[in-house]
């Protein structure tokens, strides 16, 4: 195993978003929906976290290893990660992630299973151990062994960094981001009981009878697994009110689970009305209930949720209201990259745009003015700017002949700041600066379809320049504090200027499906 001593390779690795599998301690962990009726590990519904400090803040487990097969996953999954794929990673070196630098190969290795329940409000504990082969051996013998390479680093030794974590101390450590344990499997030996929330009888292991919340959209959407095959499901969205007890308390035991996959994550008490108020509009998967008893009804297994936030705003402009401020975000592995995302983030925009009329409390006549997000990751800000914009331009065809025509591309007038931002953003019931935003991928999306048409280079170019002029100084009103900081001057800021200006309208690219 080698391990870069370059401190500036260990840089662009904290640069990048992490995935799922990447890290030590993220190889050593497996996840799986309980979705059979035997209540069994299914390869088909298991993942790996994507974060795993909050639980190990060195993203390993001290005094332990990933299984050997989980660890050649793992440098794989690395190489992708950080040059694209494995055929262009230097093979040799046989890189892994920088959390492996606290690993020498000579740990016991572990594999820690959480069996999560349909409902995922519970959750089994199977921990395997193992004793690794010996350095310089190798279990697939048509490949070389590995060579040992010195590892060179840079930072102080730490005795404690060796000592090994007992199997107790690491189900305690993880305990803080998985629901109450029904029970604990050590190397095929049950050895403990259920924690504080969670019943011992495996009956309460199981779906649930009826979804949480009222049912506010119903789809089909098909379902890729691990295993490739594919199989379509019926999915319902909800929006439950954190004020309700039984709501407050289910959500009390699956939202532990957002500390795999969010790095910010943290509990909330959606019951708490301090300040304002919570609801949660939840996925959830329906299935057939197949028992001979039931022939006819339903029953339903987690999938995601979004958190939301409401509280008054009684001196914003241009109206005074409700805001609501997504805070969380979760779709399950086994349903990502579905669309499953934006059917949320759509649902939760067609609930502010009935609020007044559906939801409202009668007391305060006060609807939602805005709807916006809590210090986003980069993968959420991709999805609200693309449902924002499907929006917008949704919006824009239906108010084609009421707010007057863009002019041509070809005039500089096309690319001075538009006179309804703000209209446009009360309708949306999105902030100023994204509505922005919008108008500059719209007209981004203009500009790509004159050119198509235009045979004229040097008109292009203006007409590209001109493009680039109108975000820059966008860029530069939003990011003022920033470019002030400068500490080179203008031709500082000239510099990062374009680079903004490149990171943005590759983004943009992206939201038209460009690049």
């Amino acid at each position: 195993m080698k391990m870069s001593s370059n401190n500036d390779d260990i840089c662009d690795d904290r640069d990048r978003e992490p995935v799922a599998g990447l890290s030590a301690a993220s190889s050593c962990i497996i996840l799986s929906l309980c979705l059979d009726d035997d209540r069994k590990l299914s390869p088909s519904s298991q993942f790996f976290p994507v974060y795993t400090h909050q639980c190990f803040p060195a993203e390993y487990i001290s005094g332990w290893q990933p299984m050997s097969s989980a660890e050649q996953s793992s440098q794989q999954v690395y190489q992708r990660w950080r040059y694209g794929s494995v055929g262009e990673a230097p093979v040799a070196m046989q890189e892994k992630h920088a959390s492996y630098k606290n690993i020498d190969g000579q740990e016991k290795q572990i594999e820690v299973n959480v069996l999560l329940s349909p409902s995922c409000d519970k959750c089994k504990i199977g921990v395997t151990t193992s004793t690794p082969p010996p350095l310089g051996s190798n279990v697939n013998t048509d490949e070389p062994a590995t060579k040992k390479v010195k590892k060179v680093t840079f930072e102080e030794a730490d005795d404690k960094s060796t000592k090994q974590l007992s199997i107790d101390d690491v189900i305690k450590k993880i305990q803080s981001s998985i629901p109450p344990i029904v029970s604990v499997t050590i190397n095929g030996s049950s050895t403990s009981t259920a924690t504080d929330g969670a019943k011992t009888d495996t009956t309460d292991f199981n779906y649930l009878s009826h979804p949480i919340g009222a049912v506010v959209k119903s789809y089909k959407r098909k379902i890729k697994y691990n295993n490739d095959t594919v199989e379509e499901g019926d999915f319902v969205i909800t929006l439950a009110k954190g004020s309700d007890p039984s709501v407050a308390s289910y959500h009390n035991a699956i939202q532990p689970l957002a500390r795999w996959f969010i790095e910010t994550a943290d509990d909330v008490n959606i019951s708490d009305e301090d300040g304002g108020f919570w609801t949660v509009m939840y996925l959830f998967r329906k299935h057939d209930d197949k028992s001979p008893d039931n022939m006819k009804s339903s029953r339903y297994s987690l999938a995601g949720y979004i958190t939301l936030f409401h509280f008054h705003a009684p001196f914003r402009k241009p109206n005074p209201g409700i805001i609501v401020r997504v805070c969380q975000a979760l779709i399950l592995p086994t349903y990502q990259r579905a669309g499953h995302g934006s059917d949320l983030l759509l649902s939760v925009h067609e609930y502010a745009d009935r609020y007044l009329e559906d939801f409202a409390s009668p007391s305060t006549g006060m609807d939602i003015v805005e709807v916006n997000v809590e210090d986003p990751a980069p993968g959420f800000v991709a999805l609200r700017d693309s449902v924002d914009y499907k929006r917008f331009v949704s919006l824009s065809e239906s108010m084609r002949g009421t707010i007057g025509e863009f002019p041509d591309v070809t005039s500089k007038d096309y690319f001075q700041s538009s006179h309804d931002v703000l209209s446009i953003s009360s309708l949306l019931k999105i902030t100023k600066c994204q509505t922005e935003m919008m108008h500059e991928i719209y007209k981004l999306a203009a500009v790509e379809r004159w050119k198509k048409d235009s045979k004229d280079n040097e008109r292009i170019q203006q007409v590209e320049t001109n493009y680039r002029l109108m975000v820059k100084k966008s860029l530069r009103s939003h990011r003022t504090e920033e470019l002030g900081a400068c500490e080179g001057g203008k031709e500082e800021q000239k510099a990062l200027l374009a680079k903004w200006f490149d990171q943005t309208h590759n983004q943009y690219r992206k939201i038209l499906g460009l690049v």
